[in-house]
């Protein structure tokens, strides 16, 4: 897929997902549109037997050009009422784990946000999700790091919900052969996603006194041991779920988003030096990365020179995600920007 054609396609999802966030929960809510979300309205867009209907509007700024965004449909309010229920997880996990004022601004947030949530839950309820499963999970996340616990034991909730979500798109975009495979691809990413928190958190975690469970892995060469392996075996098997799953279209957009950047994000690891840097990066190897990026699939479309910015899986620092792919959050470059301005 031309990288241009692909930034078109991945902005439609996301913008789609702002505007369904905005229509079903209010204007504030579309802020809340991230990375994993749209992730995850691709993925259930590329499983649906019809492609997803696009209408012409305008994402956020009601002057500017109209451009085809993905109209509201099933997939896109699961994803919304998931993102919805994620922010009340970490405000429920906020108001438990800060001190002081940010304890208090949680507790207020939860309060404040009580009839969306409310309104989120609901649909989840109506689509046979298992919300109190998933709740439970991630409230026993404390309990278990309070135990002192193994990196698996920790990572164990995270996987645990990441695979229900996942999992449940088989429902809702009518492909239920392939929730099994979607069960395994979840699981997989949760697991990378709380394993590379550790990792980038492990400082932080130390100097605030929190657990960790690297923490038993004082020294970066040992850390990096004891991490690495797991990692390449949570890759395995996200490779393995992704390359069996039944897509429809899109196949190489979603390679991009997902399988590569989660080979970034590990390679990020294995190359982090004790200053909290990559080991240098020679110009050779610069050169060969960029040739085999997606300019290498543009097929003249004109817009190679910016091809880095659109092939979405950037390692990034913050948020957990495995995704470096908003072409809205200004990190990107003139080709993939959007009407997404406030």
């Amino acid at each position: 897929m031309c990288c241009q054609k692909a930034a078109s396609l991945y902005r439609a999802h996301f913008c789609g997902l702002g505007t369904s966030l905005h229509r079903h929960y209010g204007a504030w809510a579309r802020w809340l549109v991230n990375r994993d979300s749209t992730f995850l309205t691709l993925l259930g867009s590329a499983l649906a037997e019809a492609p997803p209907q696009l209408c012409q509007t305008t994402c956020c700024n009601k002057f500017a050009t109209p451009r085809d965004l993905v109209a509201d449909n099933a997939v896109l309010q699961y994803s919304a009422a998931v993102t919805i229920c994620g922010l009340s997880a970490k405000l429920d996990d906020d108001a438990q784990d800060e001190r002081g004022w940010r304890s208090h601004a949680a507790r207020f947030g939860s309060l404040a946000l009580d009839t969306p949530i409310g309104d989120a839950l609901g649909l989840l309820h109506a689509l046979c999700f298992p919300v109190q499963d998933v709740r439970a999970w991630m409230a026993g996340q404390a309990d278990i790091e309070n135990r002192s616990a193994t990196l698996h034991d920790c990572a164990r909730p995270t996987s645990a919900a990441y695979g229900e979500i996942v999992g449940h798109l088989a429902q809702v975009s009518g492909s239920p052969e392939a929730k099994p495979l979607l069960h395994q691809l979840g699981e997989s990413l949760g697991f990378l996603i709380y394993a590379q928190d550790a990792w980038e958190d492990w400082a932080r975690d130390k100097q605030r006194g929190q657990f960790n469970p690297l923490h038993a892995f004082p020294d970066l060469t040992g850390r990096r041991a004891a991490l690495l392996p797991v990692l390449e075996a949570a890759l395995t098997s996200l490779r393995r779920a992704f390359d069996a799953l039944p897509l429809r279209r899109n196949r190489d957009l979603l390679r991009a988003v997902l399988i590569e950047g989660a080979e970034a994000r590990v390679a990020q690891v294995s190359e982090e030096t004790d200053s909290g840097r990559k080991h240098p990066q020679s110009p050779i190897e610069g050169t060969e990365r960029k040739r085999s990026s997606c300019c290498d699939k543009c097929d003249g479309c004109n817009c190679c020179d910016c091809c880095d910015c659109v092939r979405f899986c950037r390692p990034g620092k913050g948020g957990g995600s495995m995704c470096d792919c908003n072409p809205c959050d200004g990190d990107g470059c003139e080709c993939c920007g959007c009407d997404c301005s406030p």
